[in-house]
């Protein structure tokens, strides 16, 4: 079990080396990265709090811009979702460790501790003031110690860059000395790079081995997998647009595409599950954990398939009609185990989709024809007109029950009132339901 501290955690960027390997050592199942709960809770607090400090600033500005103005201001204040970013924060560091409790027993030393000024809380002098702080600390080193001592056949390794609370490892103050004494299992380091060398060994990886694993079919189901979660293979599945190649015209051998054949446009997702290809690899590394080599590297892969995206001119808040063949590339960082044949690829992060050029177009999967997407584009045309089929008799039902004017002949066409209609329609039904229910209750009553 390997226990962080704020300190080390907070300086590992999402998207860095020091991620993977943490995100390596988790994968391998040989030991688990963790941080208590309330360094959970400090490393979200150093997220939302700038966050909501400048929703302060932002709302004081809305409100005295409000007040300079001759006339009353409308504009509404900017909103905040204090949960809502608290656990995207979480979320994302959950990428990396798994969280353990901190227990009552824990919190409660650790409020003794700083109230009696005990290591490792202190008094810190502020403005002529003495204060007493510590109390999260001493929970957090207690977790760890808790940890170890009800877990005494597991090795247990506290990261704190904290000496001059937690100190160095060599030694303790009262009581922290009590709190490890007849400890064999609890390992106490400073540095992340101390870390990275006890359980992480630099090895070497076969580039044929390497691409062995990066085309086998399990790793292909992972890939498929990420470009689901990340780029949507559902047109109902709102994702961000991103960079495709379009071919202007069908052909069917890719080496006769031109420059002004390819047309780049703004996709909204896949309509179904493209096909992969991968195109290359960089930035290998390899390390030893355990007894199997564990192996990060960016991988470039060809995508083709269906997309769906914004007709030119378009509103882009809705979802439009266009369906088209298309391919992009996509860079992603992956981990796998080449000693480990069975051990699926883990996607670690992606970049964005850029569209492919010509010459990348010669070593692209076979792209669907246009009489594929435009036969897909028809159905989805066909059950549209059948949508709007079903809303406009439901609207003219309303209209007839409620006795009011189609709804072309209000404000040239636009349909401003059908809310209302809605609820005064269901309003009448609900009265004349109750009515009739009423009645016979009514009538027993008098019996």
């Amino acid at each position: 079990m390997i226990i962080l501290d704020t300190c080390i955690l907070e300086k590992v960027p999402f998207d860095s080396t020091s991620a993977d390997l943490l995100k390596t050592i988790q994968t391998s199942g040989v030991d688990v990265v963790a941080v208590p709960d309330t360094v959970m809770i400090e490393l979200t607090s150093h997220r939302v709090v700038p966050q909501r400090e400048k929703h302060e600033k932002a709302v004081q500005a809305v409100e005295n811009f409000a007040k300079s103005l001759p006339w009353p201001a409308t504009s509404p204040k900017p909103a905040l979702d204090l949960d809502r970013l608290a656990l995207h924060w979480q979320k994302r560091w959950e990428e990396m460790v798994t969280v353990i409790p901190t227990s009552l027993a824990a919190l409660r030393e650790g409020i003794r501790r700083e109230s009696m000024a005990l290591p490792p809380c202190r008094r810190v002098e502020a403005s002529g003031d003495t204060h007493k702080i510590g109390g999260r600390d001493a929970a957090i080193w207690l977790t760890a110690v808790e940890y170890a001592r009800e877990n005494p056949s597991e090795p247990v390794v506290f990261v704190s860059a904290n000496t001059s609370d937690f100190g160095d490892g060599t030694s303790y103050p009262y009581p922290m000395d009590g709190d490890v004494d007849k400890l064999s299992n609890f390992v106490h380091l400073t540095t992340f790079t101390e870390l990275i060398s006890r359980f992480a060994t630099r090895s070497n990886v076969d580039e044929a081995e390497a691409l062995k694993a990066l085309t086998s079919p399990e790793s292909e189901k992972a890939v498929l997998r990420a470009v689901r979660m990340t780029l949507g293979i559902s047109r109902h599945r709102p994702v961000l647009p991103f960079e495709v190649s379009v071919c202007r015209k069908s052909i069917t051998n890719h080496e006769d595409i031109a420059a002004n054949d390819i047309e780049t446009f703004m996709a909204h997702g896949f309509r179904r599950p493209p096909k992969i290809r991968l195109d290359s690899v960089r930035d290998m590394t390899a390390h030893r954990i355990g007894d199997h080599v564990w192996c990060s590297v960016t991988a470039r892969w060809f995508l083709a398939g269906l997309i769906s995206g914004e007709r030119d001119g378009g509103r882009d808040t809705f979802w439009s009609s266009v369906v088209l063949p298309a391919g992009t590339t996509w860079e992603t960082r992956v981990l796998f185990s080449p000693t480990q044949p069975g051990t699926p690829l883990t996607v670690l992060r992606t970049w964005s989709p850029q569209c492919a050029t010509p010459a990348e177009f010669v070593n692209m999967p076979e792209l669907p024809s246009m009489a594929e997407a435009e036969r897909v584009w028809r159905t989805q045309l066909d059950r549209r007109g059948e949508s709007a089929a079903h809303t406009s008799h439901f609207v003219q039902e309303l209209l007839v029950d409620v006795g009011e004017v189609p709804l072309s002949e209000l404000r040239g066409g636009r349909l401003p009132y059908t809310g209302a209609l809605a609820r005064k329609s269901i309003e009448r039904r609900l009265r004349n339901m109750m009515m009739d229910h009423t009645a016979p209750d009514l009538d027993e009553d008098e019996d």
